[in-house]
């Protein structure tokens, strides 16, 4: 009996304990199925050639772990196994006979599964096709499905035989797979570093898209050139000593491990040096090794740090020979910076001075308790009456004396912090000077005064005179000092000399007096 004439037989089939409904005959009669609807096994003696390779065949398909299952060539189903049923959804072999295979073709896949359909007719078999199986339950699962015609001695297609494989695990592993390079490919190409891969030669295998902004080179510009064309001549021996000792290591236990960083200059396409900073890796690939270069474009960094070295060698040479004095103090007073001449003027070294508080060192205990407070208003309101002016105050040598200073401060933020660089000069010999040339002046006044009898009245001198005159007009010391090309401080000593030779005990009394008596007009 063939296959086909045994298709559909329901009542009183023959089975075989592999499950599959047959229409072999048995020596020991019909045999039913179980309570579970699995057939009983079989007393098929497999003492004759037939009951061997009908047992060999049982074993077979008992065992497959694919779903095997025969068709007519009208896609009636009239064998299959227990996989098979389990895979379509069914709990029974039985349940599967006699339904046609197209009801669990999803309806996406009919018409590739009937083109699919012609090539077995003709060609006689098709392997590795994928569709997706509709389950009786409802639910897709994803197959891989080979099939072969089953043909009679005419020569002509009598069924179909079909294994099919759940191949969910393989596509869940092949999206992940892809969702893992999708991600990998991503992060390459938006890195903004350059990821280079090279032979052991320097031709580049690989370069990632950044190199375009990078280095001005499309990527396929590069790929299947050698890497020693960019790299500058200088820089040639250490990159090839660092390829070198990575592909001497790649035998080792440390092969594989990132190299050092690595600084070299880059051709850029426009013919600029570009500085790299790198590491790479030296990786195995069936058996062959090839470099993983990682770099990145800092130029701009080297650059900076360079603008930098200079801008601290110019500051250290202006600091060195600067004549005036160079403090510079943190919030808190501490001095961060004491230039020779500040050594110099107020005798302390720099050594000794650096970290030490501004007040304790050269602000005198008298001025200490106005230093602090202006210091704290300034942190708190960003305002300070001496900043940004250029003001005389008292300074303290380290042997404790004190001395006139002029000193103008400012304030600078850096890093999110203030300091303070003071500029101070000392105006010992200015004073010195001034107190001397107004001497020679007073000299000069008197002497013309004794030549030409003009000494006034209460014996005031020439210039005694003017500045009570001046003082007479409303003028204040600062004014005085102005007409006059003196400083305040000298009309101050020259309006004390007055209020002593008057006998005066105040400034407008002596001008009061002066106006009264005629003595200024």
């Amino acid at each position: 009996m063939s296959v086909v004439e045994g298709a559909g037989r329901r009542p009183g089939v023959r089975t075989t304990n592999a499950g599959l409904q047959t229409g072999v005959p048995s020596r020991a009669g019909p045999v039913q199925p179980d309570a579970s609807g699995q057939p009983a096994p079989s007393t098929l003696a497999v003492d004759s050639p037939f009951g061997w390779a009908a047992a060999l065949y049982r074993s077979i398909v008992d065992t497959s772990p694919d779903a095997i299952t025969v068709t007519t060539i009208e896609g009636k189903i009239i064998l299959c196994n227990q996989q098979a049923a389990t895979l379509h959804g069914l709990q029974r072999v039985d349940e599967m006979i006699a339904r046609s295979a197209w009801e669990f073709v999803a309806g996406e896949d009919i018409e590739r599964a009937s083109r699919d359909f012609l090539r077995i007719l003709t060609e006689g078999s098709i392997r590795d096709v994928e569709y997706s199986l509709l389950r009786a339950d409802g639910r897709r699962v994803p197959v891989e499905l080979s099939a072969s015609a089953i043909i009679d001695k005419e020569g002509k297609p009598r069924a179909l035989i079909s294994v099919v494989r759940d191949v969910t695990e393989r596509r869940t592993a092949q999206e992940a797979l892809r969702r893992s390079e999708e991600h990998f490919r991503h992060l390459i190409e938006n890195a903004p570093d350059l990821i280079t891969v090279i032979e052991p030669s320097g031709e580049i295998r690989y370069q990632s898209p950044s190199v375009r902004r990078t280095l001005g080179y499309m990527p396929d510009e590069l790929v299947g050139t050698s890497i020693w064309q960019i790299i500058h001549p200088d820089d040639l021996r250490e990159v090839g000593d660092a390829i070198a000792r990575g592909l001497l290591e790649v035998q080792s236990s440390e092969s594989g491990l990132p190299h050092k960083l690595l600084v070299f200059r880059a051709r850029h396409r426009d013919g600029r040096w570009r500085y790299m900073e790198g590491s790479g890796k030296v990786l195995m690939e069936d058996g062959r090794a090839y470099g993983l270069i990682n770099s990145r474009d800092i130029t701009d960094r080297i650059e900076a740090e360079r603008a930098l070295e200079a801008s601290e060698r110019r500051k250290s040479a202006i600091l060195k020979t600067a004549l005036d004095a160079i403090i510079t103090i943190d919030y808190e007073s501490k001095i961060l910076e004491f230039n020779p001449a500040a050594e110099a003027t107020f005798g302390h070294a720099a050594a000794e001075a650096i970290g030490k508080s501004l007040d304790d060192l050269i602000v005198p205990p008298s001025l200490q308790a106005k230093h602090r407070p202006g210091m704290e208003r300034y942190m708190a309101t960003s305002e300070g009456p001496l900043l940004g002016k250029r003001i005389e105050l008292t300074g303290m040598r380290a042997d404790g004396s004190k001395f006139p200073v002029e000193i103008a401060i400012v304030p600078i933020e850096m890093a999110g912090a203030t300091i303070f660089t003071g500029h101070v000069r000392d105006l010992s010999e200015r004073k010195r000077a001034e107190e001397e040339l107004q001497r020679a002046r007073e000299e000069l006044e008197s002497r013309v005064e004794q030549r030409w009898g003009v000494e006034g009245a209460y014996g005031l001198t020439f210039r005694e005179l003017t500045v009570l005159h001046l003082a007479s007009s409303g003028r204040a010391d600062k004014e005085i000092a102005a007409t006059l090309g003196i400083s305040p401080q000298t009309v101050n000593k020259h309006v004390q000399r007055i209020l002593h030779k008057m006998g005066a005990s105040s400034r407008t009394e002596a001008v009061v007096r002066a106006i009264k008596e005629g003595v200024v007009g």
